[in-house]
């Protein structure tokens, strides 16, 4: 009883696969670039929805990104780069699928998640409250950060949104005597935003309180 069940589910589904069907589908997009002037800002890859005719077993596929080979649009403007219309691609997926009719769009736009490359200065802040001295110790004029600012290069948007600076910390304490030291920066809070440094040379001098002569 089961096997014939199980033969006739099969059958069926042969049987309805080798029809043709209405289908929501993606494919995915691959977007090329000039890496000195635009970069991605997420590492979400892009895909077109269409509405999509054809037999079941392509649809398929699709569906499971069997043997698909992405779309490759070169982003040649630089000023229209953060999306093309979907209709643009209906030639490249009627090229890569054509076995199926491209009924429609699910959306008009297909955004690329591009951004222009920008570059800023960071400014190296360390707290000087938070620095751990000895016992009756103090800094004994200014600290000195090298570099005292390191270069970041990232999406604009993103560079644009966050604070020009860093704050670094001294894993030091009890600190009696010359200060001298790499610190290492702590890395961007965004993956896509890189540092042109990991480190930075934090030095200083420390004295000792002089205190009033008592008898």
């Amino acid at each position: 009883m089961f096997i014939c069940l199980m033969a006739t589910i099969l059958f069926w589904l042969l049987n309805s696969m080798s029809r043709d069907h209405l289908a929501d589908v993606t494919y995915p997009v691959v977007f090329k670039y000039n890496n000195q002037e635009l970069m991605n800002n997420s590492n979400a890859r892009q895909r077109v929805a269409f509405h999509a005719y054809g037999q079941g077993w392509d649809l398929l596929k699709l569906k499971l990104n069997w043997f698909v080979e992405p779309i490759e649009i070169n982003i040649q403007n630089k000023k229209k780069f953060k999306y093309i219309r979907s209709s643009e691609l209906k030639p490249y997926l009627e090229d890569k699928l054509p076995e199926l009719e491209v009924r429609y769009f699910l959306s008009d736009t297909l955004y690329t998640n591009l951004d222009k490359v920008k570059k800023v200065k960071m400014k190296i802040y360390l707290d000087r409250e938070k620095i751990a001295l000895a016992d009756d110790y103090k800094i004994d004029g200014n600290i000195i950060i090298s570099p005292e600012f390191v270069m970041a290069t990232g999406p604009s948007s993103i560079l644009d949104s966050i604070p020009h600076k860093i704050l670094i910390d001294l894993p030091d304490d009890n600190i009696s005597e010359a200060y001298k030291e790499e610190i290492k920066i702590p890395k961007p809070v965004v993956n896509s935003v890189e540092y042109n440094t990991n480190k930075v040379e934090v030095s200083f001098k420390v004295t000792k309180y002089k205190r009033p002569f008592t008898e």
